[in-house]
């Protein structure tokens, strides 16, 4: 009887941990055209309250450093891919680190960047958090940054 008893706490707790911590994780894939020859690309999944404090280390997991090989050099494209994201909104941040340090270099008198950056879609000079938001509730592929 203690066996039968052990057994079933055992499942009915592994259902209510399963149920209430399973957390569906997608996948967010694209492509990054470039010009420069020189640096690394770093890619940033941002949900708001990072993209509002940008500047700040972002989440080890949302961040992909992408050094591009001679073959991708020759064709000024990569590709990246973040995996298990939850789902949420976020957006997508791409700088051009030209100088290789890994972070959104910003001038000391305007505090603007002072590297190329990018966002999925068109080039423009002020955003706004509904331009730029992804919703993730499905894997998402085929996204496209130019610079």
């Amino acid at each position: 009887m203690p066996k039968a008893l052990v057994l079933i706490w055992g499942f009915i707790f592994f259902t209510i941990s399963t149920s209430a911590y399973g957390q569906e994780n997608f996948t967010i894939s694209g492509e990054i055209s470039f010009q420069e020859e020189k640096g690394q690309l770093c890619v940033w999944l941002r949900t708001k309250e990072e993209h509002e404090q940008s500047g700040k280390p972002a989440t080890p997991a949302r961040i992909l450093i992408i050094k591009p090989t001679p073959q991708q050099l020759q064709v000024k494209k990569v590709t990246f891919k973040f995996v298990a994201v939850p789902k949420g909104s976020y957006c997508i941040f791409c700088l051009q680190d030209l100088n290789g340090n890994g972070k959104e270099d910003r001038s000391p008198q305007t505090g603007l960047p002072t590297e190329q950056h990018r966002y999925p879609g068109p080039e423009v000079w002020h955003v706004q958090w509904d331009d730029i938001k992804i919703e993730v509730d499905k894997d998402i592929s085929g996204i496209e940054i130019k610079f």
